[in-house]
């Protein structure tokens, strides 16, 4: 059984050929199989052990013939175009962006299935000024953990009108799990501000910055 994070991933993906990068042990590639949302998956690791285990996985699922699986780091695995969905999850917002700019053309050649497990706000920032657009965005919620599912393409769109919006998207406030995300950036927020109040080398750009986060957050209405 895939945890909610994992099964929020599987749902967002329909297609011909997919691939997981950073694929751990194949938990997604066979459950996008077995549910018929990939005809083939290309299951990708930068780690020689858990890719093994992966292999193990798909070979007692019988899925070799569907479920390919390469070692390597993050999109030069793929040529441009082999794959028209990419999931990309479970590491860090600054990692993906890396992944992203070192591969653009591969990148750029797909739609992009994003899970970043921190600086989700650094990645919105990045997508939305380098030539991509967000599609959607899913929340799923594990006990106090709360997860950003963001999908993304190719595209051209506006900036956000302020600097919050990529800390929370407006599109985000009519969401089920919104309260939990709303709860998580309370926290996130007041930790920072109280940690910069506290410090020796102070720095002011920084603590501004979260207070303005902090005030517009509370600021929401309907919470």
């Amino acid at each position: 059984m895939l945890t909610p994070r994992l099964e929020c991933i599987v749902g967002r993906v329909r297609a011909k050929a997919a691939a997981d990068i950073g694929c751990d042990h194949a938990y997604v590639p066979i459950r996008l199989i077995e549910d018929g949302r990939a005809e083939r998956v290309i299951a990708a690791d930068m780690n020689a052990g858990p890719l093994g285990i992966a292999r193990e996985n798909i070979g007692r699922r019988g899925l070799t013939d569907r479920i390919e699986t390469r070692l390597g780091e993050g999109l030069s695995v793929l040529s441009p175009g082999e794959a028209d969905v990419i999931i990309i999850a479970g590491m860090g917002g600054e990692m993906i962006e890396t992944i992203l700019r070192r591969d653009e053309e591969t990148a750029k050649r797909a739609r992009l299935v994003l899970q970043p497990m921190n600086s989700q706000y650094e990645l919105r920032k990045f997508l939305i000024l380098n030539g991509y657009e967000i599609t959607a965005e899913d929340i799923a919620v594990e006990g106090y953990k709360v997860y950003n599912i963001i999908e993304a393409r190719e595209g051209r769109r506006p900036p956000f009108e302020n600097e919050f919006d990529y800390q929370i998207p407006p599109y985000l406030y009519g969401h089920r799990y919104f309260k939990n995300l709303y709860d998580k950036k309370k926290r996130e927020f007041e930790k920072i501000v109280h940690g910069l109040e506290g410090a020796a080398d102070h720095n002011k750009d920084k603590h501004d910055l979260y207070k303005y986060f902090l005030k517009e957050l509370n600021g929401i209405e309907g919470i």
